[in-house]
């Protein structure tokens, strides 16, 4: 599901730009499927597939496959349009350091959405 964020996320200059200041690992849980997410100076460096032991990251967002399918759509359903209207709506849960995620914001909302890039 998120196999192709890396390549999208280095190719966008955008993002670069956004998170130049940003080191930080986190989480991103596809149902039972989780990632592990290594960004340093903006770049992520790896997107890596579970089920990992004692891995440490700052935050986790988490939903189900199909939350995270309708996210990944051109124009989202209300509610799937951000992260967190989808933890509003119940959708996903966000746990974990918000100071870590709501210094970055806009850059891991820029992050996720390259995922709705068609190729």
């Amino acid at each position: 599901m998120f196999t192709d964020l890396k390549a999208r996320a280095n190719a966008d200059a955008n993002i670069k730009r956004l998170g130049r200041t940003c080191c930080v690992e986190f989480g991103l849980k596809a149902g039972d499927r989780p990632f592990h997410v290594i960004v340093r100076d903006g770049q992520l460096l790896e997107v890596l597939e579970g089920p990992f032991k004692m891995r440490s990251s700052a935050f986790q967002i988490e939903a189900s496959d199909a939350a995270w399918s309708e996210f990944m759509t051109p124009r989202p359903a209300p509610g799937f349009h951000d992260i967190f209207a989808m933890s509003a709506t119940g959708n996903a849960k966000i746990e974990g350091d918000m100071t870590a995620l709501l210094t970055h914001l806009g850059f891991y909302k820029a992050l996720l959405q390259t995922l709705r890039r068609e190729n």
